[in-house]
C-alpha cells in the first residue's frame, strides 16, 4: 500500500495515518476476517495441546482468566516470530540446532533398512533443501530412487548432479548406467566415452564401456575396453608400489630369474615361480622400470582376464579412482580370500584381514554399482566375474549375490550363497553379519542373535556394524536381557548416534527402572527425531512413573497424534495411567 515509504524515516503522525489506512483496508476488503479464520485453527491446536482444554468452561470468570493467559502466550509467540523474521541489529542471533547432513544420511539409511521408504525420502529431500548445490546429496537421492526402482527420478537426480559438475566421473557413469537401463543406448555411449576421455585411468569407466559394447554385440570394442581397464589396473598397481617404496626411502629392484614384467602373467597375475623382489637403488631406476612396464603392458593380448590386486573397500562417496590399492605378491600357500559386504552404509573400517582376495576389473565395477543400488545392472557384471579366470566364485562374489537375493526377499537362495561364502572364509565378520541379517529377516531371532554375537566378537569390524548393533539390541530387548541391550545400544550410540540407538538405550533403562537415565536417552532421541511415536510413548511412561502429570499428558497426546502402531505398548501406557490415576486427558 505504501511502497518505499515502509521502513524509511517517517514521523509518528504519518505512521499513525498509515496504520489507520491499513486497518480500514483490512476490514473493508474482508482480509482481516480471512486471516482470523486461518489463525483460528492454529489457536485451537495450541489450546488443545498446550493447555489441554477440550471441554467447555464452567463460569465466565474461568473463561476470561483462560483467555488472558492465552492472549499473553500468543503475543509472546508473535514477538518471537517477528524477531526471527526481522531481527534487531543489537540483538544477538541465536543459531538453531539442526541435525547435520551426515546424520540425515544415517537416518535415511536406517529408514531404508527398515523398509520405511517414505521416511527415507523425507530425509533425502531435507538434505537437498538445505544444500541444493551439493552434488553428493543428489547422487545419494538418486541411489535411493534406484533402490525403489524409480528409474525416471533416479535419472533426473544423476543428471542434476552432472549439471552441477560436468566433469564429475561418477555422475557421468551413473547417467550412462541409467541410459542403458532405459534403453537409451546412444546417450549411454556418449556418457561412458566422456568418462573415459575425462579420466583415462578410471578402471570402472573402461569396464562399463566394455559392458555397453557387449550389449551392442560389438566384440572388438568390448575387448579393447576390457583390455584398457586391465592395463590401467596394472599401471596403478605398479605406480602405487613405486610410490610406497620411494616414501620409505628403500627402493631397490633386484631381479632373480627375470624382471618385473616377466614375473607377471598376461593380465597382471603374479606367477608362483617368480621370485622378483623389490629392493633399493633409487627413484630414477624405479621410474624407468615403471615406464618399461607400462610400454610392455600395452602389448599384452586382450583376453578376458584382469590383474589380481589387493583392495580395500572404499566409502560410497569416494570416486573409484581413489581406491586404496596396493601391489602384493601372492605366496605359494593359498590365503583365505577377503570378502566384503558391499552394502555398507555407515563407512566403518571394513573387513581387511591379513588374508585378502585379489580384485578384478569386474569386482571393482560390482562394488561401484552396489554402492548406488544399481542391482539391475550388477547381474551382467557378476556373470563376467564368474567366468573370469582370475575371478570366479570368491567369498565377495557370494556376498554380493546373497545381498541381491536378500533385497528380493529370496531367503533360500541367499542362504545357499552365504553357505558357500562361509566355506571360503569362515573367519570373515561380513559373512556372519549378513547371515545374521538373513535369519533376522526370516524371523529366526535365536540364530540371528548367535550370528550377530559372533560378528561383534571378531577383532575386525564388519561393514554394517550399526545395523548389527541395532538388531542385536532389539533381540536382547525381546528376550528381556536389558543389561546386554543397554550395553549394545550404547556401543551403537558411541559409533553413530541416531534416534533409534538412543531409543534402544531409553527402553533398556526404563525396563531396568533407571528412570533418570531413560529420560536422558529418550530426550536425546527426541532431539534427533521428534516425529517418532515410540519415543513419545516411552517418555509418557517415564513421566507417569515419575509422577509428572502435565508432561505425561503432553507426551501421551503426541503419541496418539503420531499414531503409535505398537498396540501392546499403547495398552501398557493405559495400564500405567489407570494405576497412577492421571496421564490421559480424557479421564
Amino acid at each position: 500500500m505504501f511502497g518505499k515509504q515502509v521502513g524509511s524515516n517517517i514521523d509518528s503522525e504519518t505512521l499513525e495515518e498509515q496504520k489507520c489506512q491499513l486497518n480500514y483496508e483490512f476490514n473493508s476488503s474482508g482480509k482481516y476476517f480471512a486471516f482470523k479464520e486461518q489463525l483460528k485453527h492454529a489457536v485451537v491446536k495450541i489450546v488443545r495441546e498446550k493447555y489441554l482444554r477440550t471441554t467447555s468452561f464452567e463460569s465466565q470468570e474461568e473463561l476470561q482468566t483462560f483467555i488472558s493467559e492465552l492472549y499473553v502466550f500468543l503475543v509472546d509467540q508473535m514477538h518471537v516470530a517477528l524477531n526471527e523474521a526481522m531481527p534487531d541489529d543489537v540483538q544477538s542471533t541465536v543459531s538453531a540446532v539442526h541435525t547435520s547432513s551426515e546424520q540425515l544420511r544415517l537416518f535415511a539409511f536406517e529408514a531404508e533398512v527398515n523398509e520405511n521408504f517414505e521416511m527415507a525420502a523425507v530425509y533425502y529431500k531435507e538434505r537437498l533443501v538445505r544444500e541444493p548445490q551439493n552434488l553428493d546429496h543428489w547422487l545419494d537421492y538418486g541411489a535411493f530412487c534406484l533402490l525403489t526402482e524409480d528409474n525416471i527420478k533416479a535419472q533426473e537426480c544423476f543428471r542434476k548432479a552432472l549439471s552441477l559438475n560436468e566433469s564429475h566421473i561418477q555422475s557421468l557413469l551413473l547417467c550412462g548406467v541409467l541410459a542403458v537401463l532405459m534403453e537409451n543406448y546412444e546417450q549411454a555411449e556418449i556418457f561412458f566415452e566422456d568418462a573415459t576421455c575425462l579420466e583415462p585411468t578410471n578402471v570402472v569407466a573402461w569396464t562399463l564401456l566394455g559392458l555397453y559394447y557387449e550389449i551392442q554385440n560389438n566384440d572388438i570394442r568390448m575387448e579393447m575396453a576390457f583390455h584398457e581397464a586391465v592395463k590401467q589396473l596394472q599401471a596403478r598397481a605398479v605406480q602405487t608400489q613405486v610410490t610406497k617404496e620411494k616414501s620409505t626411502g628403500n627402493v631397490e629392484y633386484a631381479e632373480e630369474g627375470g624382471n618385473i614384467e616377466s614375473s607377471l602373467g598376461p593380465w597382471g597375475t603374479i606367477n608362483d615361480s617368480s621370485t622378483a623382489a623389490v629392493k633399493a637403488v633409487g627413484a630414477g631406476a624405479a621410474l624407468s622400470i615403471l615406464d618399461e612396464f607400462l610400454e610392455e603392458s600395452s602389448k599384452l593380448p586382450s583376453e578376458s582376464g584382469e590383474l589380481i590386486l589387493s583392495t580395500q573397500f572404499q566409502d560410497s562417496s569416494i570416486d573409484p579412482k581413489q581406491s586404496n590399492l596396493f601391489f602384493k605378491e601372492i605366496p605359494e600357500k593359498k590365503e583365505t580370500p577377503k570378502c566384503q559386504d558391499s552394502s555398507a552404509v555407515l563407512q566403518p573400517a571394513p573387513y581387511s584381514g591379513v588374508s585378502q582376495t585379489p580384485t578384478t576389473i569386474f569386482m571393482e565395477t560390482i562394488r561401484f554399482l552396489m554402492k548406488v543400488n544399481a542391482v539391475q545392472y550388477v547381474h551382467r557384471v557378476l556373470a563376467h566375474e564368474l567366468l573370469c579366470p582370475q575371478g570366479g566364485p570368491s567369498c565377495e562374489y557370494y556376498l554380493v549375490l546373497a545381498q541381491i537375493h536378500l533385497l528380493k526377499k529370496d531367503f533360500t537362495k541367499a542362504e545357499e550363497c552365504l553357505q558357500h561364502a562361509v566355506r571360503l572364509d569362515y573367519l570373515n565378520p561380513n559373512v556372519w553379519g549378513m547371515k545374521g541379517h538373513l535369519y533376522f529377516l526370516r524371523g529366526d531371532h535365536a540364530e540371528a542373535k548367535a550370528c550377530y554375537e559372533r560378528t561383534i566378537s571378531f577383532v575386525l569390524d564388519a561393514s554394517e556394524m550399526h545395523f548389527i548393533f541395532l538388531r542385536l539390541g532389539l533381540i536382547y530387548l525381546e528376550e528381556k536381557e536389558y543389561e546386554k541391550a543397554k550395553k549394545t545400544y550404547l556401543q551403537a550410540c558411541k559409533r553413530s548416534p541416531s534416534c533409534l540407538t538412543w531409543l534402544g538405550v531409553g527402553i533398556a533403562c526404563y525396563r531396568l527402572e533407571e528412570l533418570m537415565e531413560a529420560e536422558d536417552a529418550l530426550s536425546e532421541a527426541n532431539v534427533l527425531n521428534n516425529y517418532n511415536a515410540e519415543v513419545w510413548a516411552y517418555l509418557a511412561l517415564v513421566c507417569l512413573k515419575a509422577g509428572r502429570q502435565l508432561e505425561a499428558e503432553q507426551a501421551y497426546k503426541y503419541t496418539l497424534k503420531l499414531k503409535l502402531k505398537d498396540e501392546a505398548l499403547l495398552a501398557e501406557i493405559h495400564t500405567v495411567q489407570e494405576m497412577v490415576g492421571f496421564g490421559n486427558p480424557s479421564f
